[in-house]
């Protein structure tokens, strides 16, 4: 399925938003999940939010970018 630039962006938003709402979440939560190897650790860690976060980031700039070229 062929999306348009506006779409595409769109979508990125909404996952970076999503994102955003997470790592908020979670750094206001204390609660920790269970692992199956016994430790415990919180569901997503901070380096991979930030990952994430880094990636939509430049994926919005960019799609923006190419939306508002001439």
């Amino acid at each position: 399925m062929n999306h348009t630039l506006e779409e595409q962006l769109e979508e990125a938003q909404r996952q970076l938003d999503a994102y955003l709402d997470l790592a908020t979440d979670q750094a206001d939560d204390d609660t920790f999940v269970a692992r199956g190897n016994g430790f415990c650790d919180r569901k997503y860690s901070d380096d991979f939010l930030e990952m994430q976060i880094a990636q939509l980031t430049a994926r919005v700039a960019n799609l923006r970018h190419k939306i508002n070229e001439p």
